[in-house]
């Protein structure tokens, strides 16, 4: 029985370590650290975003004017072959009247999308520069949070290490199985370990069957069935 009340020793300042690591958690200023932190990395992800975005419309723009160029080269043929040799029927006036049509359409669809392109892209760098104004902001109000909430809880976390070198002292007295055991149980359901207390088992309040009380009384290691502790006397 001695090694389950080292085990219990262990729990009630291993706990005590836990409640002063999760109210450091809990400060009203580390979830504002925390809030200013996501929205920087959301503000850099939709900054790289919108990076990529202008990119690929300079390279389209590249592209257009490239394509214009080339319509225009084709449209000055197009003249030239009018002045040098004249189309000499009314199929062939057609056919090339055609031609430049087409070229010009070419070259006002393309015109119109770089138009598109030119005022998406200011108002993409518009909006790159505002995103930029306010990852500064926010790194500025993040340092300061971090400096303060340091400040905040630069006792709390001398206490949190006097607290677990307690803990860590008792750990030394418990049987390493039993160690591996309530480690296990801690990682779903805290704390670990349960008292039999009138027939019951303290973490859940569930009745237990007369088996399981001989098996507890008895000195055995028990699970609760409902809530996993380790149930001891």
């Amino acid at each position: 029985m001695e090694k389950f009340e080292a085990l219990w020793a262990f729990q009630e300042e291993d706990v005590k370590a836990d409640a002063i690591a999760n109210a450091i958690k809990r400060s009203p200023t580390r979830q504002k650290l925390e809030k200013a932190r996501d929205f920087i990395l959301d503000r850099q992800k939709q900054y790289k975003q919108i990076e990529s975005e202008i990119t690929a419309m300079a390279d389209r723009k590249d592209i257009i004017e490239q394509a214009v160029a080339h319509s225009e080269s084709q449209l000055q043929s197009l003249k030239q072959r009018f002045d040098s040799a004249p189309p000499q029927t009314a199929e062939e006036v057609k056919a090339l009247m055609n031609e430049v049509t087409r070229c010009r359409d070419t070259i006002r669809q393309y015109e119109s999308e770089l138009s598109r392109i030119v005022r998406e892209s200011t108002s993409h760098e518009k909006q790159q520069s505002v995103v930029r104004l306010e990852i500064g902001k926010a790194k500025k109000s993040f340092d300061q949070l971090k400096v303060d909430y340091e400040s905040e809880t630069q006792s709390r976390k001398v206490e949190l290490d006097e607290q677990r070198a307690k803990a860590k002292a008792l750990m030394e007295h418990v049987d390493p199985a039993l160690l591996e055991e309530y480690n296990t149980i801690k990682r779903h359901i805290s704390p670990p370990v349960a008292r039999l207390t009138y027939g019951q088992c303290s973490g859940c309040n569930t009745s237990l069957p007369s088996a399981i009380l001989s098996k507890i009384k008895g000195g055995s290691l028990v699970e609760c069935e409902t809530c996993g502790r380790m149930i001891i006397q």
